[in-house]
């Protein structure tokens, strides 16, 4: 069955760009019912026909994105935000488990973006995601950021700086935090490091990713220790941009 979508985005040119994407590239997996500029419109609409994925843009003069999702009476859709290129808004969005595209929207990533929507087993926007995004938009810096990760019990809420250390367990990962807290998240640690911050997060090993700012020592055995006391080795190939990084650091 076909995808059922709508679009909603100000601009024009961005709107009408994505529209003969998917009408001409995609019509075989969407199904594009309508397309608006006014969010409120897209609001009746949505209301109405009950799509099951939107293209949403974040910023609109009349509302946010995120104002529209709060006046609609319910969320049992998915979201694809598309941005202009804002790398605060995008880990924001990725901290909070939701998809969004770039603008100008490349064919290759909407691709990648619609698989990703077509894999998912649950269809369901969850309210805590889209709060989540919300006290990450609004957030001071990224110290502040929330994450949310799937596990087999629900989605997890935590401060993203909490992680001390992240291991591949294999197509989960073991997440380790402050306090000896531990949790087994639903997601491969690659998935795990495509929604954290390069800048903090450093893959030392194809095993091991961890909070540069919790690593206290490196050895001369070429392994780094954590505030929680593990060792962990680094790969030869990662040896030197750890180094790097740890230099920084002091």
């Amino acid at each position: 069955m076909k995808i059922k979508s709508v679009i909603v985005d100000d601009d024009a040119f961005a709107r009408g760009e994505l529209k003969e994407l998917l009408v001409n590239q995609f019509s075989e997996d969407i199904e594009l019912m309508s397309d608006f500029e006014n969010p409120q419109l897209a609001i009746n609409y949505i209301q109405s026909h009950a799509p099951q994925l939107i293209f949403l843009d974040i910023q609109m003069p009349l509302m946010t994105g995120f104002e529209m999702l709060e006046q609609l009476d319910t969320t049992n859709f998915e979201v694809i935000f598309c941005t202009s290129f804002n790398q605060y808004a995008i880990q924001a969005i990725k901290h909070s488990a939701l998809d969004y595209l770039l603008k100008p929207i490349d064919e290759n990533e909407l691709r990648k973006t619609i698989e990703r929507f077509k894999q998912k087993t649950e269809k369901t926007l969850t309210n805590l995601r889209l709060a989540n995004l919300k006290h990450n938009m609004n957030a001071q810096d990224e110290n502040q950021f929330q994450l949310i990760i799937p596990t087999k019990q629900g989605e997890y809420q935590f401060p993203a700086q909490d992680i001390i250390r992240c291991e591949a367990d294999s197509n989960y990962t073991s997440i380790y935090l402050v306090n000896k807290k531990k949790f087994l998240a639903s997601k491969t640690l690659g998935d795990i490091e495509e929604m954290l911050s390069r800048e903090k997060f450093l893959r030392i090993h194809k095993s091991h990713l961890v909070n540069s700012t919790h690593i206290t020592q490196l050895t001369s055995q070429n392994e780094v220790v954590m505030s929680d006391n593990m060792r962990i080795p680094i790969s030869r190939r990662r040896l030197q941009e750890v180094k790097s990084a740890v230099r920084g650091l002091n």
